[in-house]
């Protein structure tokens, strides 16, 4: 029989990854229908469509299996080292260090758009070739840490209302966390930050604090440095919240709640801050549901000359100072 608190907080946790699902659903068919990629100056939007469409994978994934075990909390196959949780876990843990790929191309991005804006280094056809890279990446990757690594794999686990390690027989290390998994997520964040804490100091130093241009090259930076504090949060609570002793096993259902929510902060943030998609949205819908100023209507206000947060092209303060 289900417990109560199982049941509440499957429930919490199922609900949480439908709704951002069909949130990211909405904002990447908005970005395809709108056709943002399209523009030369927009190539940002193609790493983040991609990185929404691989974010809908992650939360198909819990939505099909990783939700509904946690509230009946049994495996659904023949326990944690059966191939169908092999196989679900492999899958889960490459999308992660994709996503994890991905917030250093954010990163990198903004890093010299902002800092660099005379070069054009983020093409539409250097994206889609780092994207690649990534991807080819996260597979070697995970193929060594989920598969050859001879110890150990981290799996869905429904007894605590999240994931775990399967540690092996006779095995008194774990080179896939050693190797694989503390490096990359530590490194990921790392290099956000820095560069996240560069890019601050950079607009404060080369723009006005109040003008409206350094205004928004600053909500640029928040829009993509709460993406890598959310991806932050959320692996530092699988390596460090265990630590704490905690015996109730229902209160480690954060960690996976921060890797759902994680899935769904750039689309979050996209239908928040950023005129574009909330101008395809309502087009979309066939509303205005979220406001937009009549600037982001006008062609002339979307041009490479005046870019959207999301944009690639150079920021408006650094024209006015070489004008």
């Amino acid at each position: 029989m289900i417990s109560t608190s199982r049941l509440i907080v499957g429930l919490f946790l199922n609900v949480e990854a439908w709704a951002i699902l069909l949130l990211n659903i909405f904002v990447l068919w908005c970005i395809i229908k709108s056709r943002l990629y399209a523009n030369k100056d927009h190539s940002v939007y193609v790493l983040s469509g991609f990185n929404i469409a691989s974010e809908i994978c992650q939360l198909t994934l819990h939505v099909l299996y990783i939700g509904p075990s946690v509230v009946a909390g049994t495996w659904f196959f023949h326990g944690q080292d059966s191939l169908g949780v092999t196989i679900i876990s492999t899958v889960f843990l490459g999308l992660w260090y994709l996503g994890s790929l991905l917030q250093i191309l954010f990163a990198t991005n903004r890093f010299v758009v902002i800092c660099f804006p005379t070069r054009t280094f983020f093409t539409r056809r250097s994206v889609v070739c780092l994207i690649g890279i990534s991807v080819l990446c996260a597979l070697a990757m995970v193929l060594y840490s989920q598969i050859f690594s001879p110890c150990c794999r981290i799996t869905p686990d429904p007894r605590v209302f999240g994931y775990s390690y399967l540690v092996f027989p006779n095995q008194t290390t774990n080179p896939s966390m050693y190797y694989v998994d503390l490096p990359l997520d530590a490194g990921t964040s790392i290099y956000c930050g820095i560069s996240y804490i560069a890019l601050f100091g950079y607009v404060f130093k080369a723009g006005t604090k109040n003008s409206s241009a350094g205004r928004r090259e600053i909500r640029c930076c928040i829009q993509f440095l709460l993406m890598f504090l959310t991806y932050s949060v959320a692996w530092l609570t699988f390596f460090v919240y265990p630590a704490f002793g905690i015996e109730a096993a229902e209160a480690y259902v954060v960690t996976p709640s921060l890797v759902v929510l994680n899935g769904g902060v750039n689309s979050i943030i996209y239908l928040i801050l950023n005129k574009e998609v909330r101008h395809a949205a309502n087009q979309v819908l066939g509303r205005e549901v979220f406001k937009e100023s009549r600037s982001s209507l006008d062609p002339a206000h979307a041009s490479s000359k005046n870019p959207q947060c999301s944009s690639t092209s150079r920021p408006i303060y650094q024209s006015k100072q070489h004008a």
